[in-house]
């Protein structure tokens, strides 16, 4: 079922930066991924995406390819506990500061909270 439902949705999989080609035997070649994955496990992204299909097969066009983006968003997004170097944490911090539109994680959660120095005072039992 998988398979099949890869292999239909072969176009949205584009849309998303997926080229796949039917490789037989119930197989799928992926030429391409979205960069954003790179170093993760496209084989199991490709299985996961598949599995959504098989279980969401009412008008997916635009549901699909919401939880398609979000899905790789997700797992391009950088994880707590992942090793990072304190360069690349500065460029994420100004990154983050300076462009209006990055607000929020893949799962709708605020990536950072305005704390007042009054607020601050207040915990540390200054105010």
């Amino acid at each position: 079922e998988e398979y099949a439902a890869i292999l239909e949705q072969k176009d949205t999989m584009a849309q998303a930066g997926f080229d796949i080609d039917d490789f037989g035997a119930g197989t799928v070649l992926v030429r391409s991924a979205p960069l954003s994955l790179e170093g993760e496990d496209i084989p199991s992204a490709i299985m996961e995406m598949a599995g959504y299909l098989v279980q969401n097969k009412q008008d997916i066009s635009t549901q699909y390819l919401d939880w398609l983006y979000h899905n790789i968003a997700c797992r391009a997004a950088i994880k707590a506990g992942a090793r990072t170097s304190p360069q690349e944490l500065a460029a994420l911090a100004v990154r983050v500061r300076e462009d209006p539109d990055i607000r929020y994680c893949p799962h709708g959660r605020p990536v950072s909270i305005l704390l007042k120095r009054s607020e601050i005072e207040k915990q540390f039992g200054r105010a």
